[in-house]
Parts: C-alpha cells; structure tokens; sequence
C-alpha cells in the first residue's frame, strides 16, 4: 500500500508551491485591509478637522462685524493642535463690490470702512472734528482714504459698485462726508442708513446715485462671508477640511 503523502512530508518545492498560492489569495485582502485602514485613518482626521472648522466659525459668530473682519486675516494659526485659515469678507447678496462704511457712537470705534477685497479695514476711533472719507473707482480698482491713515488701495473686476454707509447709531454732531470721484465706465450706488436726527450730518458726494432709508433706526448689523480653512500641518497646502458662511454681525 502507498504511503500517503502527509506521510512522507512536504518538499521544500511544495512548500513554496504552497506559500506562492497562499500569498495569491491573502494579498488581495491585504492590500483591501490597508486600504480600509488608511481610508478609516483619513475620515478620522476630516473628521476631526470639520469639527474644528465649525468651532472656528461659532467664535466668529460671537464676535461683532468689525471684529470677525479682524480675524479674517488670511493667516494660518494653531488652533485645536491643528491650524484654522480665516477669510472674511463684507458681504452683499446682490454685489460682491460691495463697500461697508459703519459711522456709530461705539467709543473707540466711531468709524470704519471696509473694501471688497476682505481683512483691510481703515478707522477713526475718535471723530473730534468734521471729517471726509474719499473713494476713488478706477476701471481696475479703488483706493480708500481715511483722515489719520495711510491709503487702502486694491483691485476690482468690472461692474457696477456699491457702497451701504450705516448711521442709524450715530447721534454725533460731526457731520461725516463720503467724496466719490469715478473713472469713465465705473459706477458706484450708495445706500444710506440713517435717521432724522442725522440726516444732515451724513453727506454723499460724486456717486452714480444715491439712496437714502430715512428713519431706517435698526440698521445695527453688517453681514459677512466667513471661510474657515482648516489644515493638518501649518505647511500643508491643502486643507483638511473648510466651512463658510454668511454672518449676520452687530456694528
């Protein structure tokens, strides 16, 4: 009778005959295994990245406007051991040209204006005296000028602009002047807020048109697109995870 072959043991041959066909089989699911591992790994940190995207976003949303425009500084900081981005930009439903000049009795921060571009914002925290802000469109861009500040200059694309100058909370007695000039093919609309004790005070020069919401007394909130990038290392260059939106701020 033959012996059977268990009998007689495994040649070295068969053995890696057999690992070779074991290995065939196994490494598919291996390679599957990894892969599962790597792609738990990977939801885990966007995960905890989109976490921490909407923390930053719940800060910004205690803050007033001209505080979260602050914030929006475009710079990378540590921030729950990962790094949040900011961007924040005034804004407008209708017109991303959209310019927001905010004149209230908030001490230390009687006035500031705002440009399209986000993070640049110029200010008088004190007025003691009548002052005039001046906005020059040009067909490729603007600058801004504020008493006491250096010029605030930037492009923008074509169109029509808009600028929306709060003074619904302003019972000063300066009177606050916006001087327009326009470059050939560039307009600018103004929407003014204020009430009938400062109608006369707020003064609009040079614009394509003007309108005025007399009376209009709860006007106290400016509204801003916020975007919170959200990277694994400060080196990154892309992020984990990124959460915008529109935030309606007080003055």
């Amino acid at each position: 009778m033959k012996r059977k072959w268990l009998d007689n043991g495994a040649t070295f041959l068969e053995i890696v005959i057999a690992l070779a066909i074991l290995a065939l089989i196994a490494g598919p699911f291996m390679s599957a295994f990894v892969f599962s591992e790597r792609g738990t790994v990977e939801a885990g940190e966007v995960l905890d990245a989109t976490f921490v995207a909407q923390k930053r976003l719940e800060q910004l949303q205690s803050l007033d406007f001209r505080a979260a425009v602050d914030a929006g500084n475009r710079v990378r900081e540590p921030f729950n051991e990962l790094f949040a981005e900011v961007t924040a930009v005034p804004y407008h439903p209708v017109n991303t040209l959209f310019f927001n000049l905010v004149v209230q009795d908030t001490p230390g921060r009687n006035l500031y204006i705002t440009t399209p571009t986000g993070g640049e914002v110029r200010s008088i925290n004190t007025m003691t005296r009548n002052e005039t802000i001046t906005l020059n469109l040009t067909t490729t861009g603007y600058t801004v000028t504020v008493p006491g500040s250096t010029p605030l200059s930037g492009t923008l694309t074509t169109g029509s602009a808009l600028i929306l100058f709060n003074a619904a909370r302003y019972t000063g007695t300066h009177n606050i002047t916006l001087a327009v000039t326009l470059s050939t093919g560039r307009a600018l609309e103004a929407h003014v807020y204020d009430t009938h004790s400062n109608f006369s005070r707020i003064i609009v020069s040079g614009a394509t048109s003007v309108r005025r919401f007399i009376g209009f007394t709860n006007r106290s909130f400016s509204m801003l697109r916020a975007r919170v990038s959200v990277f694994e290392f400060l080196a990154d260059t892309v992020p984990k995870a990124v959460k915008e939106s529109i935030l309606e701020l007080s003055n």
